[in-house]
């Protein structure tokens, strides 16, 4: 017997948000997670995170990025290059900027981290039917056109 949805528009999106904390929630007690084995608070991930995916930035470009303080980038900067995570290096066109850069420890593990979410992820998806998978590829399809809009009119 299929689930009976919510009357109206806000009671949906209440139940898709209330599943969507289950499955973080499901997703965080996995202890199997390489997540669980890194070493690093929130804000030091999200550093390596930008810089892996944005490519080198100057400490100025961090803080507008993580809207954090100069001297919260200089210490997260300071600890990631303690753990081997990222380096400092000479912006070639300027010699006074430091571009921080992903080292390759920090490249394998942001890897190890985006592997382990897909490698869950398509365990998942796998188990759904086809027509499920349809409607779920529309659906994720349109969240990213609206996330693409939503940037874009931020920009």
């Amino acid at each position: 017997m299929p689930e009976e949805l919510p009357a109206d528009r806000s009671e949906m999106i209440e139940s898709l948000m209330s599943a969507q904390r289950e499955l973080r929630a499901l997703a965080a007690s996995d202890h199997d997670n390489p997540l669980f084995s890194v070493n690093l608070t929130m804000q030091q991930l999200r550093l390596l995170l930008v810089v892996a995916i944005q490519g080198p930035l100057s400490s100025q470009e961090l803080t507008h990025a993580l809207k954090v303080s100069p001297a919260t980038v200089t210490g997260l900067v300071d600890r990631l290059v303690a753990h081997g995570y990222v380096l400092r290096r000479e912006d070639p066109n300027d010699r006074r900027i430091r571009r921080i850069e992903p080292t390759k420890e920090g490249q394998e593990l942001i890897a190890r981290l985006e592997d382990a979410g897909a490698t869950h992820f398509r365990g998942l998806l796998d188990r759904l039917d086809a027509e499920d998978l349809v409607a779920l590829d529309r659906v994720i399809r349109r969240l990213v056109e609206l996330a693409r809009e939503e940037k874009g009119e931020r920009s």
